[in-house]
């Protein structure tokens, strides 16, 4: 009868092993994303933002695409840093109407200076500000 018991417990103790290692859960992560916080918006579909230094010249070029045909805005601003804060050096805009637009302009620049590209995007109702270095 010990046996038997013995024999029942032993059984029970494996199954109750096998049982909770199975119920351990595990989180998996995306290798492929990076850190940054993807948005999603009801009317933007995408937008793109260029910046390059070409010796004394700075380029700029953005573009945006909305999931349908709408009022589209874009307007760049190219910042100069200066004692630790930006300030706007140049500015070219854009409105149209449709599905995408893009918009480029150049300005001649200190190499010497740090630059970025400040965006702001428009499509409807919904905006967003993108910055590049």
């Amino acid at each position: 009868m010990k046996k038997k018991l013995i024999k029942i417990m032993s059984i029970i103790m494996a199954m109750l092993i096998a049982l909770s290692a199975s119920t351990v859960a595990f989180a998996e992560t995306d290798d492929s994303s990076d850190s940054e916080i993807e948005l999603r918006y009801s009317t933007i579909g995408s937008t793109g933002v260029s910046l390059t230094i070409n010796g004394l010249t700075a380029e700029c070029s953005s573009k945006i695409t909305a999931k349908y045909s709408t009022s589209l805005k874009i307007k760049m601003e190219l910042q100069k840093k200066s004692s630790g804060s930006y300030s706007t050096v140049k500015t070219w805009s854009k409105s149209a109407t449709g599905v995408t637009t893009t918009l480029a302009g150049s300005k001649l620049i200190n190499p010497l200076s740090t630059y970025r590209l400040k965006v702001t995007f428009t499509a409807g109702s919904e905006t967003i500000t993108v910055y590049k270095s």
